[in-house]
């Protein structure tokens, strides 16, 4: 099967994702009583969290990818591990070394990284997730959690798909871990475990990532990929039936509820899958067919921008929101609590300025990392 080497709606996504995550974390909507339009307006933008499994869905499908097309060439796995790092390390570490090493160096650490300094050794080794779950030190960079987990995954998975090496048995693979992390979110909820620690634990969370993993085999397995297009409507429309199905069974797919983390995060994970999987095939089939509109809006040039520069938006939006949003609000006399228009004019500006500095980061910084890779093609 011929591919695209790059699938550009995948970049769409990548920006939908982020857009989503901004929205969730830095929305100041809240206030003591909301009715009508302003909970409404409350729920969509909280809605955002969905952007989470959806980069870990993404991140599954592409990284699978890579490594299943790398499995013939010599050096794969060492040239995948070197790319990754290029791509991931230099802004992560970047992050850290300026929060608490040249910050304070020169007397300007904010206040809320000081709490933090002491349990730093979890950020610098991709562990916060297992340790901000069980309230080892303040959460002051919590959305770092993500980036540990796909981190834990990008150390283990590689080394699974070489040792397994069939499509087959990774597939397999692929379904295990589908059904095992919702059952350790049932077990470690029912058990009274805190429910960030079944929302963050690596154990609890993998399983997107596999489901992402099981679409990228099925795209490579020909058989499989045959069965899909062959009945390619009756999927979607059965996707779209368990989504609704789960919309009603979770109530409206709750972040931090029982039922919203073991079945809804399962079967938002499927329909990402699901989506993501036909985007990458109107993608790999380019003229031949009818591009349908999501596909085409999903192309856009502005959503792609913001796609490309996901990475860095996500690790500097919520610092910025935590140290700067409130204190220019006030300067300014904005009121964003019970506002509808306030708090997403907020949204909207802050992603802006986000997309800004993580132009600057990627145009100046990370750059000249990432030129390294051809070295590891």
């Amino acid at each position: 099967m011929t591919r695209a080497v790059h699938l550009p709606s995948l970049d769409g996504i990548r920006g939908l994702a982020i857009l989503l995550v901004i929205a969730h974390n830095v929305q100041m909507l809240d206030a003591p009583q909301m009715h009508g339009a302003v909970a409404l307006t409350q729920f969509l933008l909280n809605f955002g969290w969905i952007g989470v499994p959806l980069f870990f869905v993404l991140s599954g499908f592409l990284i699978t990818g890579i490594l299943l097309d790398g499995m013939g060439q010599a050096h794969g796995l060492r040239h995948f591990i070197v790319r990754r790092a290029l791509r991931i390390f230099p802004l992560y570490y970047g992050a850290l070394f300026l929060i608490f090493v040249l910050l304070p160096f020169i007397g300007m650490q904010p206040e809320m990284y000081r709490a933090q300094a002491p349990y730093q050794v979890w950020l610098w080794t991709y562990l916060s997730n297992w340790t901000d779950a069980m309230g080892i030190g303040p959460m002051n960079l919590p959305h770092f959690w993500t980036l540990a987990v796909e981190e834990q995954f990008y150390l283990f998975w590689p080394l699974l798909v070489y040792a397994l090496r069939n499509k087959g048995r990774i597939a397999i693979a692929c379904v295990l871990i589908a059904i095992a992390a919702p059952i350790c979110r049932y077990v470690l909820f029912t058990k009274g475990y805190s429910t960030y620690i079944v929302y963050e634990w690596t154990i609890c969370r993998v399983d997107s990532l596999a489901i992402g993993s099981l679409a990228a085999l099925i795209w490579r397995m020909s058989q499989a990929s045959a069965w899909v297009k062959a009945h390619a409507l009756k999927l979607g429309l059965a996707t779209l039936g368990l989504v609704a199905a789960g919309f009603l069974w979770t109530h409206a797919y709750p972040r931090l509820s029982l039922h919203g983390m073991v079945e809804g995060y399962s079967i938002l994970a499927i329909a990402f899958a699901v989506a993501i999987y036909a985007a990458a095939k109107h993608d790999g089939h380019g003229s031949q067919t009818r591009t349908p509109r999501w596909h085409r809006l999903l192309c856009l040039s502005p959503l792609q921008k913001v796609g490309k520069y996901s990475y860095g938006m996500y690790v500097i939006h919520k610092p910025l929101h935590d140290l700067f949003s409130q204190t220019v609000l006030t300067r300014l006399g904005i009121q964003t609590s019970g506002h509808i228009f306030n708090a997403c004019l907020h949204y909207v500006g802050l992603s802006l300025v986000t997309f800004a500095l993580a132009w600057l980061s990627y145009n100046l910084y990370e750059v000249h990392f990432l030129r390294l890779k051809r070295h590891f093609a």
